[in-house]
């Protein structure tokens, strides 16, 4: 099977165009010819810049005509300072030794491109937020002061580490470049980016080209449909029936507060009261900051001790750590699935058992065959595209490692499982798959508490939706009857 089959792709100075496609489209192979790690003769066609052909045999040959790919893992050497950053394989020298004030000075004048006049390039790249190195990066990836004529910048989904405030901030910078005539190519899977950054948008699926749209001419509904064959609607499963609102709740809160990290004196969760049932999905939806990652964290006993009542399958429960909330029936797919919900450096087998090791273990052994076939079980029922249990989780795509963390905790056999924000950074064929196999549990009797940042996907997927607002419970709504200016109006405070 060919990565790439007669693709055609044009970038043109002073536009950022999107080029959008599911994992295995053909992205990354795009990439790495453009920046010349796939030499020329490794495959057909033409790479032409400027009007003039390129034979790249390596990536220094792509450097040199202005091409300069921002890959998604960040290559910064952390203890070195900003300048040493910008400048690193490529320092300023005299006889006197590294020439610091003009590497400084030329990074500086960078920055201020960027918008970042108050950012000190003396400063050491590991102090920085992740939002700033990513800035580094593409101070780095710039010509002098000034040159934008005839460069490319590609980021590939340059986002997929930054916070909503940081991803705003990197569009903002983007738009600045745009504006200097630069060339800009961004790979993302995040289409509300896209939407707010595209001039053009370009869609790969199994490696053809499927069209080149302007964005005054684009819906997600067509990008969605170009990337997958098929339409928006069909990406989101009917939803189960609800349960039976006079069964008994699996689980129960009330008036469960929860005091602030920060400051134990301010309670970051205030009076929170609802009942969850067997079979249902209840999404929480509510601005950054009001609490929806706290609640389903304290709920799993992470952070401070909360205050109130929970009563979860018919008995007390308080939550004084992980451990207790497994044996309870509590699953947490977190947030950032690369920090804490993966051994990226160890196999799919050990992280899927990771959260049942007790069942496979007798006399202090673990049971190497269960284990193995535990593995190969969750591979197959869930779609992990990976040759065998003992591949490498963190070799995986966004959308497979997300089955992983899932394997992972439906193999401990939850009663409750607490999902925040479980399509984060995966493309849209993955996003559909964990949306069925979220349906597809709660029609199996799991009650299931759903976060997301997109508000289509609390809409479409939850069969009762709690807005919060402040740490506050500040509305409930109907799956099928709210709507998003209904649930933004109650997130803010509208009337």
């Amino acid at each position: 099977m060919q990565a790439l089959d007669g693709v055609d792709l044009e970038i043109r100075a002073g536009e950022i165009h999107a080029l959008c496609g599911e994992n295995g489209a053909g992205k990354s192979t795009l990439i790495k010819i453009l920046g010349g790690v796939l030499p020329h003769g490794s495959y057909q066609g033409e790479v032409t810049h400027a009007g003039d052909p390129c034979k790249f045999q390596g990536p220094r040959d792509s450097l040199a005509v202005g091409i300069r790919i921002i890959f998604q893992e960040l290559a910064l050497a952390p203890d070195l300072s900003v300048a040493e950053n910008v400048f690193l394989g490529r320092e300023s020298v005299s006889g006197f030794g590294l020439e610091r004030e003009r590497m400084q000075a030329e990074a500086a004048r960078r920055l201020a491109l960027l918008g970042l006049e108050n950012l000190d390039p003396s400063a050491p790249v590991n102090s920085l937020p992740v939002g700033l190195r990513q800035m580094v990066e593409i101070a780095r990836a710039l010509g002098p002061a000034g040159a934008m004529g005839g460069q490319v910048l590609i980021l590939d989904e340059p986002t997929s580490a930054l916070s909503q405030r940081e991803a705003d901030a990197l569009l903002q910078v983007l738009a600045r470049l745009k504006a200097q005539g630069l060339g800009i190519l961004y790979v993302s899977h995040k289409l509300e980016e896209v939407f707010a950054s595209a001039d053009r948008i370009s869609v790969l699926r199994n490696g053809r080209s499927m069209g080149t749209l302007a964005r005054a001419e684009a819906t997600p509904g067509k990008i969605v449909s170009l990337m997958m064959g098929r339409a928006l609607e069909e990406v989101f499963p009917p939803l189960p029936p609800p349960p039976d609102a006079a069964s008994a709740p699996v689980l129960s809160l009330k008036d469960w507060s929860v005091p602030s990290r920060i400051n134990p004196s301010i309670d970051i969760l205030t009076g929170i009261s609802f009942d969850l049932r067997a079979g249902e999905i209840l999404g929480l939806a509510g601005l950054m900051g009001a609490g929806r990652t706290e609640l389903v964290e304290s709920l799993f006993g992470l952070g401070p001790a909360g205050r109130g009542s929970i009563v979860l399958g018919g008995a007390p429960y308080a939550p004084v750590g992980p451990q207790r909330a497994i044996a309870r029936g509590l699953a947490l797919v977190p947030e950032d699935r690369r920090r804490n919900g993966l051994w990226l450096e160890k196999s799919i087998r050990e992280n899927v058992s990771g959260a049942c090791l007790a069942r496979l273990t007798r006399l202090g052994v673990i049971d190497g065959d269960g284990e193995s076939r535990l593995a190969a079980d969750s591979i197959r029922e869930l779609g992990v595209k990976a040759p065998d249990g003992e591949f490498t989780a963190g070799q995986l795509s966004g959308g497979n490692q997300q089955k992983v963390v899932l394997a992972k905790w439906l193999a401990a056999k939850p009663r409750v499982l607490l999902l925040d924000d479980p399509t984060r950074g995966v493309d849209v064929g993955a996003k559909a798959e964990i949306y069925r196999l979220i349906g597809s549990l709660a029609a199996q009797g799991l009650a299931i508490i759903l976060i997301s940042s997109e508000l289509d996907e609390v809409l479409r997927l939850s069969h009762r939706i709690l807005v919060l607002r402040g740490g506050r419970l500040a509305g409930e709504f109907a799956g099928g009857a709210a709507d998003k200016e209904t649930i933004l109006s109650a997130s803010a405070g509208g009337a």
